[in-house]
């Protein structure tokens, strides 16, 4: 969780996707922790079912991490616009 921390710091302001990945990330993962401190047990209570199809539990902070994962992975595959060369 220091590491996220520390690259959020130093991520650049201009490109959001890092830093909202690195936020989302950062805000998940202390989610958990607070729940694992605080009682114990990260408890997860969002449950959905697709007629006999049933999706494994989940909560908030597991789809923040899942997400900022995501928007980091579109950031590293997206191509990068070069420097104007004056």
């Amino acid at each position: 969780m220091l590491i996220v921390a520390s690259m959020l710091w130093k991520a650049s302001r201009s490109d959001l996707l890092t830093v909202i990945g690195l936020a989302l990330i950062l805000g998940g993962a202390a989610g958990n922790l607070f729940d694992r401190i605080v009682w114990g047990q990260v408890t997860d209570f969002l449950e959905f079912y697709i007629g006999d199809l049933h999706w494994p539990t989940f909560n908030v902070a597991d789809s923040c991490v899942v997400v900022g994962s995501s928007l980091l992975l579109l950031d590293i595959l997206r191509p990068k616009r070069q420097a104007a060369q004056t």
